[in-house]
């Protein structure tokens, strides 16, 4: 319990801490919060993962200690803001007083909730992490029994709780990332509507099941999200106004995406695409080069090669079998375009399946299974055109009984309509957004074969495109009271998988 508390009293900190500075350089609230919660990750990732590789771990604690002690000073040197925060909140939280409310006391109980439930999975992965602080880099690569290391950007954030040896309190790291991506969410959705509809579509983003569940255990799959759609922040605010702080900061998300998730793997270069795509076609490469010709550019250079993992990769490469430790484990598609169609239909028949608990409510109300209905469409219409191609066993959705698995009706019914919507009428910025995440969408079915749990791998896309509902809900029918129904939906939804949720 201490070391969470010390843990989570130092995210507080510094995140407080960077929040005042952005806020100094003209960001929003939301937006401030949103940089602050991420940079203070790749901060502490960075000193972290220079320690791991000089082999020297515990220097990590006397850097940590330095910037712990500084932002306490920078948070009292500029305690004023305190007071303008506290303003901010309490007008939004007036005229959004009943969302707002349920909100903060869900906010409460998932944060006693972090400190009470380990999965063992993340027990495994935090062994993993105990073998190589213990080891050291260089010894595990030079060492042949030794598997092939696997990116450590995101899983080393939570090294402090080694220490403990239970890891109580872990999920503090992703409740941070689940407050991130609600404010990257606001400040997103506030470029295609006024605030009432922007809080809305946070709300429902946020009451999004597996996000939920993803938020209260500990693991990495939150985190990775969060950078996502924090360099999709960082897209439009260079672009709405280059600068070199923007810039760098999404040159280093780019790079912070890479994880030991596959998704992180595949939406990197798509993001990379994207924001070259966008920045250079509304600015050229003339901006760029002045901007970039500042001497404080060259600061990234070494947190972005650290970011990038090339370090690692290229350890492998020259020392294990596999240049990545994450391939071996995971089954790729071998039957190309009808594969990658029938793992399409697969997704979005399990993205319509609705959180665990509505089944059985729906059999007992109503006398109709979901489940059965949607398998009964699927052996009749894709099982006997494409049979199991792209899939690594029979596709059965029994398999989701009892599991808070999916996005609910917030991904199927809103987040992929807004999608498509964004791409016939979006303007040019969000249309190119919708096409990666579509894209992202296409190279998951083409690489990836389905299997039980391969769906995890989309909480990218419906939680990163969740933004575009603010411009898919239409101005002039979606009233004060309509929004206020929506959001108390989402709240409900939210209230409902923290109720199931072990």
């Amino acid at each position: 319990m201490l070391i969470a508390a010390l843990v989570s009293a130092q995210v507080f900190c510094m995140s407080t801490a960077a929040f005042f500075l952005f806020r100094m350089n003209g960001n929003t609230f939301a937006e401030s919060a949103s940089y602050a919660i991420i940079t203070v990750f790749m901060l502490l990732s960075f000193i972290r993962q220079v320690c791991f590789i000089i082999g020297s771990p515990l220097i990590s604690i006397g850097i940590e200690a330095f910037f712990l002690i500084a932002s306490i000073l920078l948070i009292y040197r500029h305690r004023s803001y305190i007071s303008g925060t506290i303003s901010i909140l309490r007008n939004f939280g007036s005229s959004n007083f009943i969302s707002f409310i349920f909100l903060i006391f869900c906010f409460l109980y998932m944060a006693i909730h972090t400190f009470f439930h380990v999965p063992k999975e993340f027990l495994d992965e935090l062994s993993t992490l105990s073998l190589y602080e213990k080891s050291g880099f260089f010894q595990l690569v030079s060492a042949p029994e030794f598997p092939a290391l696997f990116p450590v950007n995101h899983l080393i954030l939570f090294k402090p709780f080694l220490w403990s040896g239970t890891g109580f309190g872990a999920g503090m790291l992703c409740l941070s990332a689940y407050l991130s991506i609600g404010f990257s969410t606001y400040a997103l959705a506030r470029r295609y509507s006024w605030p009432p509809t922007a809080f809305t579509t946070a709300v429902l983003v946020m009451s999004i099941p597996r996000l939920v569940v993803q938020a209260i255990h500990p693991g990495t799959q939150i985190i990775a999200v969060a950078v996502a759609l924090f360099c999709i922040l960082a897209i439009y605010r260079t672009v709405e106004l280059p600068n070199l702080t923007d810039l760098l900061l999404l040159v280093l998300g780019l790079c912070f995406c890479i994880s030991q998730n596959i998704s992180g793997m595949i939406f990197a270069p798509i993001l990379f695409i994207l924001s070259w795509v966008i920045l250079f076609r509304r600015h050229g490469i003339i901006e760029w080069k002045r901007i970039l010709a500042n001497a404080y550019a060259f600061l990234a250079v070494v947190p972005a090669l650290i970011f990038s993992q090339s370090w690692l990769f290229m350890s492998n490469y020259y020392y294990k079998d596999s240049w990545s430790g994450l391939f071996p484990s995971i089954s790729f598609n071998h039957d190309g375009i009808q594969g990658a169609l029938a793992n399409f239909i697969r997704y979005i028949l399990e993205s319509f399946h609705f959180t665990a608990p509505l089944d059985p409510f729906f059999v007992r109300v109503f006398d109709w299974s979901m489940t059965q209905s949607l398998q009964s469409f699927y052996d009749f219409f894709v099982r006997s055109c494409l049979g199991e191609s792209g899939a690594v066993q029979v596709f059965d959705l029994t398999w989701m009984q009892g599991e808070m698995f999916s996005f609910g009706p917030v991904g199927f019914f809103l987040v992929l309509p807004a999608l498509c919507y964004a791409m016939l009428k979006g303007p040019r910025r969000l249309k190119a957004v919708a096409i990666a995440f579509v894209s992202y969408f296409y190279l998951v079915s083409l690489i990836l074969a389905w299997a039980p749990g391969t769906s995890a791998v989309f909480e990218i896309f419906y939680v990163g495109a969740g933004f575009s509902i603010a411009f898919f809900f239409p101005p002039w029918r979606f009233t004060k009271r309509n929004k206020r129904i929506v959001q108390i939906a989402g709240c409900v939804l939210l209230f409902i998988t923290l109720l199931t949720t072990p």
